[in-house]
């Protein structure tokens, strides 16, 4: 019998608090690797392109940039991450952009934080969009 395949997430958040609840969080869920965190943005492209996560959370605010430029950076590559965006920013307009560009979930921090970990849990090696 071969063993389940790791899923394999990256975190990204300017919040140290934030990321290491996720983390803890996340690392209690079975066939779960952590391969990665991020506070700024171009510290986040270059990990996410070096590690090669199957999910990436992602923060909208954060020092260098923004998780809407990561997003549209990872969304590009071969193979894409799914990506939750977690953010307080849960404006329509933020919601719309990102979902254009490709965010598999939009969540609100302050009430869905502990979707995140459901989510994670019922992964499914999803595949990237068409390319335009």
């Amino acid at each position: 019998m071969t063993p389940l395949a790791s899923t394999k997430v990256f975190v990204v958040d300017d919040s140290a608090i934030v990321r290491e609840r996720l983390i803890t969080l996340l690392s209690e869920v079975p066939n779960v690797t952590i391969t990665g965190e991020a506070e700024k943005a171009r510290d986040a492209i270059s990990g996410i392109q070096k590690a090669r996560p199957d999910i990436v959370v992602l923060d909208i605010s954060m020092p260098g940039g923004s998780g809407i430029q990561v997003l549209e950076t990872v969304k590009k590559e071969r193979p894409c991450p799914m990506v939750i965006m977690l953010t307080n920013f849960d404006h329509p307009q933020y919601r719309q952009r990102c979902m254009q560009l490709g965010a598999d979930h939009f969540l609100d921090k302050s009430s869905n934080f502990e979707r995140v970990i459901d989510i994670v849990r019922e992964f499914g090696h999803a595949s990237c969009p068409a390319q335009p």
